[in-house]
């Protein structure tokens, strides 16, 4: 196991200005392009850069003191002392709201067949009452920039989720990540949610805090080639997972703890009470509807996920 780690700790993170540290254009409040180097909006939104500097902020100051930042949620930055922050989700009963996106291009592209772990922190400002379950990220050849404010057209090949909750709820910092195999030459990404409205699998969280949104606070942005991924597979223990329209099958050196089934509009639609076995199967309901479903398994400290049509 330390030889994999060491290995993937040598690859290099794709990702310039990862924890929005570099400030050489700062100008007070403006974009992200002017606070922190290398990141955009994909839009005409406005994502937020936030400094916990008490000397010489850049961007909104994220100061303990404030009453306006009490209210949001104070939080400290992961990595450094900078971190980014928008606007997700406004609710199932609105429409053309307001999302807010951070793209930036990767300092190489990506390489066709090849492996990466992408990766970020998120943490859920406690004045936000709303919670979505993913937050995704798109990859393409070249940069984006629509000319408005809402929803981006895009479906991002992947969805960070938290490993413990089925929504985004952590006012701490918690690390989302999943794996991407590369289809070859994508060099940009965007962070964001790219769901309508009425499409976003999210809820209310009690007490009706002041703000009815769904906000996120991110930091420590990573793509990382996974140089070591047959080490690690080999180290870590055997587990595959497999699906057809008619079943979910495992099989693991570790116990089975959980199944979750995912639509293609990224709502956990189905999770089967599991044994905790290392082989197994469950039947899939003839109750889904015909789609795109992924399933993602957790066995052990091992995380498995594939796709199925019904």
């Amino acid at each position: 196991m330390n030889l994999a780690l060491a290995a993937m700790a040598t690859a290099q993170n794709l990702v310039p200005n990862p924890s929005f540290e570099d400030t050489t254009h700062c100008s007070l409040y403006q974009p992200p392009y002017e606070e922190a180097v290398g990141w955009y909006s994909a839009n005409l939104a406005t994502p937020d850069i936030f400094d916990c500097d008490t000397v010489d902020p850049c961007g909104t100051f994220m100061d303990s003191t404030d009453t306006g930042i009490q209210a949001k949620g104070y939080r400290t930055a992961y990595d450094g002392s900078r971190l980014a922050g928008g606007f997700h989700w406004y609710g199932t009963d609105s429409t053309g709201s307001s999302r807010d996106y951070l793209s930036t291009k990767l300092i190489a592209g990506l390489e066709a067949g090849r492996s990466y772990r992408v990766s970020l922190y998120c943490a859920r400002p406690k004045g936000h009452r709303r919670a979505i379950d993913h937050i995704g990220v798109y990859f393409g050849p070249d940069s984006i920039h629509e000319p408005h404010t809402t929803v981006l057209p895009f479906s991002p090949q992947i969805q960070l989720r938290d490993p413990n909750n089925a929504y985004l709820l952590d006012t701490n910092w918690v690390e989302l990540a999943d794996t991407l195999v590369a289809q070859g030459n994508e060099r940009w990404l965007v962070i964001g949610t790219f769901q309508d409205d009425p499409q976003v699998n999210g809820i209310d969280l009690p007490p009706l805090f002041p703000q009815p949104k769904a906000y996120y606070y991110i930091d420590a942005v990573a793509v990382v080639p996974l140089y070591a991924e047959a080490v690690e597979e080999q180290l870590a223990g055997y587990a595959e997972l497999s699906a057809t329209s008619e079943m979910i099958r495992w099989i693991s050196s570790e116990p089975l703890r959980s199944v979750l089934v995912i639509d293609s509009a990224g709502r956990l639609v189905w999770q089967p009470r599991v044994s905790e076995s290392r082989e197994g199967g469950v039947l899939v309901p003839s109750s889904l509807a015909q789609g795109l479903y992924t399933v993602i398994a957790y066995m052990g400290g091992q995380r498995r996920v594939v796709r199925f049509i019904k």
